[in-house]
This record gives structure tokens, C-alpha cells and sequence, in this order.
């Protein structure tokens, strides 16, 4: 359970702490420095292979597993991320400590990212932070070996992280086209990450007409499963349900059905024009794509210097997993009304939240893709 913010100080921005793991996710945090994100935002590079992190742009720089690997790498070996990520839990746990909200990223199928990926969104859920990771998926190319190492990896990752999104990289040539150069590509795969960081950041750390807070993003995170994130923009006389749906599911996104997801938040930056029935029609066709009692808040800030006519970001989560319970009815406040924004919040906190896994370093020698599988019956 998320530990809800009641009070900030007087404009202090929520802080968003992003962990680029292994050397993909280190080549999105190099990505992500060249752009220009609000100083809420650090950006965290974590790899075993001292050489490439020495060429990494971020905040701050952390080599895991320096007695495990010696600084070479895991050598595509999953256990060895794993065993990485736990000999150097203490300087992970540190950067954590002070961060809202902890963004993850990397590519699964190799060693680093697929092995210690999990075990940092372990360590982020024992110091109850919700966790967003963003993940890809290796090309069909790269064979069967990699294939299944992704998958062990991210079935251990759901276990931990409460959102993750999934960029099969196969989509990449099927949605650019093939003549795409493969630069081009990574880099649009990373604008997903990018965009969401940014529309979240200036979301949450500015008052709106409508504000979604801190507390509402936590209140949604907290549905545990796969995610879908995108941000969309309006121009000219475009289609608005066009835009909504195209935020709701971005082409580079793995197959994912919307109407199993339990919570949604969509924040709308808008000229001072919009219309009602414009915010109206947003709403709608957010709740058409849901099922119907699926939490959404919607939010509305105005930007009269707005280049489009409005901005659309859509985070849709808990998609393939079952619902929280919820808690009690809330008690009206000073006997004469209901908060209803405190009862929005309360209502998407779950009351039973598994404890935290330990780690058996035992079992190290087994690597964790073979722990993980359950045996098949015969």
C-alpha cells in the first residue's frame, strides 16, 4: 500500500527517479539527458559493464555487482544481472529513498537488464514507491534463447512493479516501416518513455481548472498488471475521439486489451477555448474503452499559449490482473458532506498488499528464468 501525501511544501514538484538498467535502458537514459525535462526529473544509469557505463549521460551513475562481475558485464546470463542487482541493493535502495515515483526501464532477453530489472522494482516496492516500468521486447531474429529469458523476466517483473508497459521491438519495423533506420527507431520507441515523463511531470507539479495531484496518479498505480500510456495531440479540425484513441493506443505498444483495465488517468492541456462538451466527449470516450466500473480521473489544465488546440495524455493500468479490494465507506466530513476527491483516492487503495518477497542468495546458482517455471504436467 502507497502511503498517500497529504501536505507539500509551497511549490515543490513531485520527484520522478528513472532507472536505466542494463544497456539498453542506459541508452534510453542517454536519450532522455538530451531532452529538456523539468529538474524534477533524475535520470539513473545501472549496468554491470564498467566500459559502457563510462559513456552513459545521467545524474548519477551506478555500476551493480562490481565483486560479481568484475565490472564485464553478465555475459547474457540473467541469474548474474539478478546476483548483481542484490550485492549492490544498499546503493540502489539509496537513490530511491527520496523519489515519488520510480520509472524503470530496459531491454529484457539479456543478461543485466532481464536479471536485475526485477530485483530493483523489488527493492522500489519495499520502500512502498510506485513503480512504472517501461520494457522491449527483443526482435524474432535474436532467437529463441532471448525470447525466453524475456518472458521469465517479465513475468518476474509484474510481480513487483505495478505498471508495466511492454514495446515489442517487432512492432518497430510494422508500425515505421522497414526503410526506418534502426537509430530512428530506438529513438521513437524511447519518445514513449519521454512523452510520458513529460506530460506527468508537468501534470502533477502544476495546479490545473481540474488538478490531478500526486495522490490521484498513486490512486490509479496502484492497480497492479500491464499498462498503456500515450500522449496525443489535437490539430486544426482533426477528430477529437480520434486523438483520445490514439493515446489510449499507441501502435508500439504490445497487444493489450483496454476493456480489462481497472483505473485510468487522463490529463487534458487545453487552450482557454475548449469547450464543455469537448471535455465532455473526452470522458466518454476514455469510459467507452474501459470497463464500466474502472476508476478514471480526468484532469484539465489551460494554456492559452498552446501551439495545438489541445494536448492529450492517457495512462490506462491494471490491465490482466484482478481488481483491489476496496476499503470502508468513508466517513463525511464534519457531518454535513463527502470529499469527494479523498473519496476518488481512497477507494484506489487496495488494503491487502502482499509482503515483500525475499531473496534466497542460495539459490543464485540456479538461474532465476529456471526458478521461476513451474513444472508441466505430464
Amino acid at each position: 500500500m502507497f502511503e498517500l501525501i497529504h501536505e507539500t511544501a509551497a511549490g515543490a514538484m513531485p520527484k520522478l527517479t528513472v532507472f536505466g538498467v542494463g544497456g539498453c535502458g542506459c541508452n534510453t537514459i542517454n536519450q532522455l539527458s538530451q531532452v529538456n525535462l523539468p529538474s524534477s526529473v533524475e535520470l539513473i544509469s545501472v549496468n554491470t559493464d564498467a566500459q559502457a557505463m563510462a559513456a552513459t549521460s545521467s545524474h548519477y551513475r551506478i555500476q551493480i555487482g562490481s565483486q560479481t562481475t568484475k565490472g564485464l558485464g553478465a555475459g547474457a546470463k540473467p541469474d548474474v544481472g539478478c546476483a548483481a542487482a542484490i550485492e549492490s541493493a544498499q546503493a540502489l535502495t539509496e537513490q530511491m529513498q527520496h523519489s515519488d515515483i520510480v520509472f524503470l526501464t530496459a531491454g529484457l532477453g539479456g543478461g543485466t537488464g532481464t536479471g536485475a530489472l526485477p530485483q530493483v522494482a523489488k527493492l522500489a516496492r519495499e520502500l512502498t514507491k510506485p513503480v512504472i516500468a517501461v520494457v522491449t521486447m527483443p526482435f524474432s531474429f535474436e532467437g529463441q534463447h532471448r525470447k525466453t529469458n524475456a518472458e521469465a523476466g517479465l513475468q518476474e517483473l509484474l510481480e513487483s512493479a505495478n505498471a508495466v508497459i511492454v514495446l515489442p521491438n517487432d512492432k518497430l519495423a510494422e508500425v515505421l516501416g522497414a526503410k526506418v533506420t534502426l537509430l530512428n527507431a530506438f529513438k521513437e520507441s524511447n519518445k514513449i518513455l519521454q512523452d510520458v515523463l513529460l506530460g506527468l511531470a508537468n501534470t502533477i507539479s502544476q495546479a490545473g481548472l481540474i488538478n490531478i495531484d500526486l495522490n490521484d496518479f498513486i490512486s490509479v498505480i496502484s492497480r497492479q498488471g500491464r499498462a498503456a500510456m500515450g500522449v496525443s495531440c489535437l490539430q486544426g479540425d482533426e477528430d477529437l475521439i480520434s486523438a483520445v484513441k490514439r493515446a489510449m493506443q499507441h501502435p508500439l505498444l504490445d497487444n493489450i486489451e483496454l476493456n480489462q483495465a481497472q483505473a485510468a488517468i487522463v490529463s487534458v492541456v487545453a487552450k482557454d477555448t475548449i469547450e464543455l462538451s469537448q471535455y465532455n466527449q473526452i470522458g466518454a470516450t476514455v469510459h467507452e474503452q474501459l470497463p464500466r466500473d474502472a476508476l478514471v480521473i480526468i484532469g484539465l489544465t489551460i494554456d492559452p499559449n498552446l501551439e495545438s488546440e489541445l494536448e492529450i495524455m492517457v495512462i490506462a493500468t491494471g490491465i490482466g490482473f484482478a481488481p483491489p479490494e476496496i476499503q470502508a465507506p468513508i466517513q463525511a466530513v464534519n457531518d454535513n458532506y463527502i470529499n469527494v476527491h479523498d473519496f476518488i483516492k481512497r477507494q484506489a487503495i487496495s488494503i491487502a498488499d502482499p509482503a515483500p518477497s525475499k531473496f534466497d542468495l542460495e539459490n543464485l546458482q540456479i538461474p532465476t528464468y529456471l526458478r521461476q517455471q513451474k513444472p508441466q504436467a505430464h
